[in-house]
């Protein structure tokens, strides 16, 4: 058998049009419910007539399975639910010379096309397409879905750190947000970070509370990855932004064990000089004379057969060892976390039909922490603070996967699982919180820790799929159901009337503590939450693959999607319907042979209720504030601390301020009229093959957000409608926060005045005044991804992007709320003034560069590269009174705002200042490198790597201080100049190198 590229030019084009006939829906494949791919085709003679009747059979090459299926009269064949890997194909009929394809991959949500050319006995030479290379494998005619994919292999041979998120980054439009509390979750395209979504074996493994990132994965265990950037299929819902969507490995034929040490000492980590408030005390969180960081993991696993070809299993125990110190101002802390991660999969392939696979996984992470007093200025550590507080977080994972063909062109999957995330910590000391904002940030305790937490959150989800293929149309159709139960308790540490948080803070002119303006005072809040609720999501979805003409793919896409939120006792707050979601594709094959394509997209996203909602909105939440003058001070102005913990206080200046009593009456809490939030997302692109085995691709990509879903309290505009209608709130507090879609009216019903009649009230638009809320994001992407040299392998991109709108979405990155639903976005109209612009995701530029290069048999050469333009910055002020939405005769006209500090878009003068408008944060360059040497002893293999990260130690800050102003303690002088305005609060991670060994035998 010979590969000759012209002939296999010639060939291309006698198969072309029955070849993308058969590329037939897109993406993943509906059955892939554990990641398993399809391969489809065409088979003609060598006249280039259609060939009936011709047996293919694959066999896997490590698990020995075999699969046959047999071509219609059209020649043409597919399989669907083969498991990821290599296979040895054999294509034969009587009369005709046997062909052998000795290396078909088949991989993760992509469409493997062969398709070969028989020739009769003694004719002439066998020729045949390789699926190995060029256009067959690199240019995808049955799909227009954008992202990467990455396989466990090219993942070791590059500087690629363990986790979703690092794979993530490569991808173009994807950005990581700058704030410390976002886990690392990456922004796609504009999106906020919790937008995403996260499947493991076709189970749905994002962050249950927040979706930021998902939860902790057993990264050996992992196969293969993909990445969705865009034209996402409609099998996917629940997700503005982008999908990540892996595969695990699986038992073969041959028995393996393997193991695998890493360990990234501390003495081989750098750290970034700590960055100082201009009252010289240590910035909050930016002290690093303490820092330190050592990782250690060892992996083990072991696979293989119970039953030679049929029943194949994989097992991994991967232990942590994390010691963590730091410091900050007022206190040193001594972190020991282990994590005893382990993942087990069991694959039974009762015949070549039928297949069920079973796989459970456990993350809970336990620690210790010991807590010291310290002191931020001479740099010494001194006396324990209670005992050693211990903590766990994780869960486990478990799930049923079934695959099979009912008939030869009707398939099924099925996946039913359980995801358990639970987070519980135990405070060392029972000192709260106290810090001192008048000058810079002080934290005056020696507090352990601030607050008390016991959350436990369960995913049960159950998704059917079916696949039905006909002779020009593949219709996938399936359903999609997952409940969310909640159990959470919040408190503030502290014993007796000592719990709480407690802030020093100056009056300014119009705040709510009642305070002289320009004097001192102390804040003392106290919140707790509690609830046990729900959150359920129902969809069906159909989409079928046209092949509308020799040329032309038609994928039409349609996805029905339904969400309910409870309260406590059941009630639905959120009870949404009826959300129609097309997701249509058009792919036209532009020469006819396979090489090049133009497409274009159109599809509708929405997006869930965040179960975050249900913490902090559906639950029994109370919440209140008391305001008293400063009491004794020390040396430094700072309050005297009691024995309690609390801070030295005098007289109260008002009467307890009450913002939330623990009502959870659904039609108190969402307006009854609420609807969903979606996006649109159109794109147009073009794909080339160039250099014969890599592929050249250009994406124009708008997104818009049609609606969204926020919290707003809508205090101050009822209060007016209540006097109107001569109804006395007699409700006893301050705060209504409601989830409504800014820009529509709000439906309430509730007994405010308590007669024991419901009272039904609608704010409308126009008394609301509320922006409509926006997010729009343009981008062009280029990339070039694919085989440079048989030992050099790339993938490349260039984006240029521009977000912006007035809302980031369910986060805010600019204050640093990874609070998903729950942000000070539309918390008041007046805190949207001016705060349309750049948004924070806006990365005008971004250039990504990843790959491999083999510079002998044994060593390879690892290298990932970005430089990003940094985000837009914004001047942060006090709202100034009696203007735009403050103004009088608005429905804000209080400007309640204000009680929020400085937090509106206005420079010291009271003049606006545009959201984004400021500056950029400077650009992010980073570079990281790896070198692998792979050798055998004894016949086994061996693996050492050694990998830099930030090789360059470049220190790009990623969030800033953004808050222009603060209140002056001068009587009568209301701003002043914030000095710490731009301080660096996060920075790249500083360079540190990770050293693996790996054995396999």
């Amino acid at each position: 058998m010979r590969n000759n590229k012209n002939n296999t030019q010639v060939i291309r084009q006698t198969l072309a049009a029955s070849a993308i006939a058969l590329a037939l829906g897109g993406g993943v494949p509906a059955l892939a419910a554990d990641g398993n791919s399809l391969i489809r085709g065409n088979i003609v003679s060598g006249q280039g007539n259609d060939l009936s009747g011709v047996e293919l059979i694959f066999t896997h090459k490590a698990k020995g399975l075999t699969f046959s299926v047999r071509t219609n009269a059209q020649g043409e064949y597919i399989l669907r639910n083969l498991p990821v890997g290599q296979y040895r194909v054999s294509i034969s009929k009587d009369g005709f010379e046997t062909v052998l394809e000795e290396q078909v991959q088949v991989s993760i949500g992509q469409s493997v096309l062969l398709d070969a050319q028989l020739n009769r006995i003694g004719t002439s030479d066998i020729e045949r397409i390789a699926v190995s290379g060029t256009a067959i494998r690199r240019v995808d005619m049955a799909s227009s879905t954008a992202g990467v994919t990455y396989t466990d292999e090219e993942i070791k041979a590059m500087p690629v750190n363990t986790g979703f998120e690092s794979i993530a980054l490569l991808a173009p439009g994807t950005a990581e947000p700058g704030g410390s509390e976002f886990k690392g979750a990456s922004s796609f395209g504009g999106s906020s970070s919790a937008e995403n979504g996260y499947y493991f074996n076709g189970l749905n493994v994002t962050s249950i509370r927040t979706g930021l990132g998902s939860i902790r994965l057993p990264w050996e265990a992992i196969s293969q990855t993909q990445i969705k950037t865009g034209g996402v299929s409609p099998e996917f819902g629940g997700a503005l932004g982008g999908i990540v969507n892996a595969v695990s490995k699986s038992g073969d034929n041959d028995f393996k064990l393997g193991v695998e040490m890493r360990y990234d000492p501390n003495s081989l980590r750098d750290q970034h000089d700590s960055i100082y408030q201009s009252n010289g005390i240590v910035g909050y969180d930016t002290n690093t004379k303490q820092s330190g960081e050592t990782f250690k993991e060892l992996q083990v696993w072991a696979s293989g057969a119970l039953i030679e070809d049929s029943l194949f299993f994989y097992g991994l125990l991967a232990p942590r060892r994390e010691n963590h110190t730091w410091a900050r101002q007022t206190v040193y802390n001594d972190r020991d976390r282990e994590e005893d991660r382990w993942f087990a999969k069991l694959d039974w392939f009762i015949n070549e039909n039928h297949s069920v696979g079973f796989s459970a996984m456990n993350n809970k992470r336990t620690w210790e922490r010991q807590s010291y007093t310290y002191d931020g200025e001479s740099n010494v550590i001194g006396d324990p603070r209670g005992v050693a507080a211990p903590g766990e977080d994780g869960g486990k994972v478990y799930s049923l996967n079934y695959n099979g063909y009912l008939s030869d062109f009707f398939s099924v999957s099925a996946v039913l699982g359980r995801v358990s995330e639970n987070v519980e910590n135990v405070v060392a000391s029972t000192d709260p919180g106290v810090w001192d904002e008048r000058d810079g940030f002080v934290t005056v305790s020696s507090h352990t820790a601030s607050g008390i937490t016991e959350e436990e959150f369960i995913r049960d989800q159950f998704k059917l799929d079916f696949t039905w293929d006909l002779e020009m149309h593949s219709i996938s159709f399936g359903l999609d159901y997952a409940k969310i139960t909640v159990d959470y308790y919040e408190g503030q540490n502290g014993i007796g009337e000592a719990q709480g948080w407690w802030t020093v803070m100056t009056a300014s002119e119009g705040d709510l503590s009642g305070a002289p303006q320009g004097s001192d005072y102390i804040e003392h809040r106290v919140r707790t939450r509690e609830v046990d609720s729900d959150s359920t999501a129902l969809a069906f979805y159909i989409n079928d693959s046209w092949q509308a003409t020799d040329n032309l793919v038609l994928n039409l896409g349609l996805r029905y999607s339904e969400f309910e939120n409870t309260v406590t006792d059941g009630r639905p707050y959120v009870d949404m319907k009826n959300q129609i979601a097309p997701r249509l594709q058009a792919i036209y094959d532009l020469h006819g042979d396979g090489s090049a394509k133009i497409f274009a997209t159109y599809g509708r996203y929405f997006q869930p209720v965040s179960a975050n909602m249900n913490v902090t909105l559906g639950s029994a939440s109370v919440e209140w504030y008391d305001y008293y003058a400063l009491d004794q001070v020390d040396a430094n102005g700072l309050p005297v601390l009691e024995a309690d913990g609390s801070p030295s206080r005098g007289a109260k200046f008002r009467d307890r301020y009450w913002t939330q009593r623990g009502i959870t009456e659904p039609g108190l809490i969402a307006s009854s009229d609420l609807k969903p939030m979606y996006s649109d997302e159109f794109t147009l692109g073009y794909q080339q093959e160039v250099f014969d085995d890599m592929a050249l691709g250009i994406r124009a990509i708008y997104r818009d957000l049609g609606r969204s879903v926020e919290d707003t309290n809508v205090a101050p505009v009822l209060a007016k409608k209540l006097a109107e209608l001569g109804i006395t709130d007699n409700v006893g507090q301050s705060s209504y926060y409601v989830l409504n879609n800014p820009g529509e009216a709000i439906s309430l019903s509730y007994d405010f005045d308590g007669d024991g009649q419901v009272d039904d009230i609608t704010l409308s638009a126009e008394e609301l005044a509320l922006q409509q809320a926006k997010r729009r994001y343009l981008a062009l992407e280029f990339t070039l991804e694919g085989n440079l040299t048989d030992r050099f392998r790339i993938n490349s991109s260039y984006t240029w992007s521009h977000s912006y709108g007035n809302t980031e979405g369910l986060v805010k990155t600019d204050n640093n709320q990874a609070d998903p639903g729950w942000t000070t976005s539309y918390d008041y109209a007046d805190l949207m003034d001016h705060g349309y612009g750049d948004l924070p995701n806006d990365h005008r530029h971004a250039f990504k560069f990843s790959g491999a290069y083999e510079l002998t048999d044994e060593l390879t050469l690892g290298l990932v590269a970005r430089a990003i333009s940094g985000r837009p910055t914004n001047y942060l002020s006090l709202h100034p009174s009696d203007v735009d939405s403050c103004k009088k005769g608005s429905p804000w006209d209080k400007c309640v705002s204000r009680g929020y500090g400085h937090v509106s878009h206005y420079d010291e003068n009271g003049n606006p200042a545009p959201r984004g408008s400021i500056d950029n944060l400077p650009w992010l360059t980073n570079l990281d490198m790896s070198l692998t040497y792979n050798t055998e002893i004894s016949g086994h293999d061996l693996m050492l790597k050694a990998t830099v990260y930030n090789l360059l130690n470049n220190d790009a800050a990623l969030d800033i201080t953004e808050t222009r102003t603060r209140s002056s303690s001068v009587e009568g002088q209301e701003l002043e100049l914030n000095p710490d305005y731009g301080l660096v609060t996060r920075r790249q991670e500083e360079r540190y190198i990770s050293l693996v060994a790996r054995f396999t035998f």
